[in-house]
């Protein structure tokens, strides 16, 4: 990584959070010490401190080192300004089971074989069946083409709500839909389009809506309430009842992507990189047209094209006037740009009149410059 720091591992282990015992690598990090020894990262940002002192001139420091990914078994170099998005996607990330009772660390994206294994009533694959969703109060996963999603359930006096999360945080364009049935009724009741997001361990802790989380750097350990305003599906329980009565509700939760979304996205991509390809054929074409233009009459070349000693070039009208380089001053003798020759027969030269392929010389950028272009050399 160009220009940026590896520090030694004895002053990268100084770089530590005083909550999280974390690298002091993600933004924004405060001071939180009189004295000037302790400090919280980016991802303690929830835990509220007496002193909390912005650290300007660290994080100034920090976006020229790369630190060790906090995850065990990742051994990547991350720079400072890019850690926060490489936690979100790191394959090694890990995280206690979110299920109450259970303190295993797994890794994320192994979150379908651990409940498989230690929670298979809580366990689903290919939908989300929930039964008895009048008071549904759960953490379920499921296993759909060889990827984990979370199921957050909960309740409060007038809703029942949930969220279907990503174990993957590169699925963009996935979608949930709940179809609500009765054993009492023949009807459904369908709510599509509900946007899946991404895991979050802090902000997706099962245990802070059970009040049984130890953990002080997750932001609504303390509020329920936060919880359930943040569940992505709210649906009114009062109503529901209404219209089912008394039967025993089922909840079947379908995943799939978003395609019309993928494919503007992926639309607006490919036409940026048309833009970008012919963006780059006409600075290419510029260079090309100033490569052939004669340094003394301002004319295009065309075959034979002649060079001095050092590599100078000069058309075939100019060469019998010039015994020396009016470059370098180096002797001209009979030594010809094959190469250039060859790319006067590859390049369509402009007219006369084409204003918009005259280039100002010796420019790093070549832009257009407004004067005529010159007549092209015959050969």
């Amino acid at each position: 990584m160009e220009g940026m720091f590896t520090p030694p591992d004895a002053v990268t282990d100084s770089l530590k959070c005083s909550l999280c015992d974390c690298y002091l690598s993600v933004a924004p990090i405060a001071l939180i010490s009189d004295d000037g020894s302790q400090y919280k990262c980016g991802r303690c940002s929830a835990v509220k401190t007496i002193i909390n002192t912005r650290a300007t001139i660290y994080e100034n420091v920090a976006k020229l080192l790369v630190f060790p990914c906090i995850f065990k078994g990742c051994d990547k170099k991350i720079p400072f300004v890019n850690v926060r998005d490489h936690e979100k996607i790191c394959a090694q990330r890990s995280t206690i089971c979110p299920k109450t009772g259970c303190s295993d660390s797994i890794k994320i994206l192994k979150m379908g074989q651990h409940f498989k294994e230690k929670h298979s009533e809580s366990f689903h694959t290919d939908y989300f069946s929930i039964k008895n969703a009048y008071a549904y109060y759960n953490i379920d996963v499921l296993e759909k083409d060889g990827k984990s999603f979370i199921g957050f359930f909960d309740f409060d006096e007038a809703n029942f709500g949930l969220s279907i999360l990503s174990t993957d945080p590169t699925d963009n364009y996935l979608q949930y839909e709940v179809k609500i049935k009765s054993d009492k009724c023949n009807f459904t009741i369908t709510i599509s389009n509900q946007n899946v997001i991404s895991f979050v361990e802090r902000e997706h802790c099962f245990k802070c809506a059970s009040g049984n989380c130890k953990s002080k750097f997750h932001p609504y350990r303390d509020n329920r309430k936060d919880i359930s305003r943040r569940m992505t599906t709210k649906i009114n329980r009062d109503s529901i009842k209404k219209m089912f009565g008394t039967g025993q509700l089922t909840y079947a939760i379908t995943i799939d992507e978003k395609v019309e979304d993928k494919l503007k996205e992926e639309k607006v991509k490919d036409e940026t990189k048309i833009e970008m390809r012919d963006a780059l054929i006409r600075k290419a074409k510029k260079i090309f047209l100033q490569l052939l233009e004669c340094p003394l009459c301002k004319s295009y070349m065309a075959p034979p094209i002649w060079q001095c000693l050092t590599g100078h070039t000069m058309c075939n009208n100019c060469k019998p006037k010039q015994e020396q380089c009016s470059t370098c001053n180096e002797k001209i003798e009979n030594t010809r740009n094959y190469t250039l020759e060859e790319l006067s027969k590859k390049v369509e030269l402009p007219s006369e009149n084409e204003k918009k392929f005259a280039f100002k010389r010796n420019s790093d950028d070549p832009e257009v410059n407004g004067s005529p272009a010159s007549k092209v050399q015959k050969k």
